[in-house]
């Protein structure tokens, strides 16, 4: 009778636990990915592995080639390539979520300072 409670308070744990957005690691966000939206002017991203980023931010545009870091909890630095590893870069929040395979990433396009800008992507 008392082993109860304590298997009801490890299975709440396993269940709240496996809902939660993750910081991304380099090899699960490896890939093309392309803005959620309905808008027509999508913007597309990808990452390689070997640092190296590809982001477009509307079809009509050239590729930007970057290179990025993902440097501590909930950071995405991008940088020019001649400034990588330590020259000057943007820092972005980015979270993952492996069960929707979304992508968010805020601050990537520069927006009014109230509201930072969100990104949702889907895997290509």
């Amino acid at each position: 009778m008392k082993r109860l409670p304590i298997f009801f308070l490890l299975m709440t744990l396993v269940v709240f636990g496996c809902n939660k957005d993750e910081f991304p690691d380099q090899f699960s966000i490896i890939g093309p990915w392309l803005e959620k939206t309905t808008d027509s002017l999508k913007t597309e991203i990808e990452f390689k592995s070997s640092n190296r980023a590809y982001l477009r931010l509307s079809p009509e545009q050239a590729w930007d080639t970057l290179r990025y870091k993902l440097d501590k909890k909930d950071e995405l630095q991008l940088f020019l390539p001649e400034d990588y590893p330590n020259g000057n870069h943007s820092n972005h929040q980015i979270s993952y979520s492996s069960r929707t395979e979304e992508l968010v990433i805020y601050g990537l396009v520069p927006s009014i300072p109230e509201s930072t800008s969100r990104k949702v992507f889907k895997r290509k």
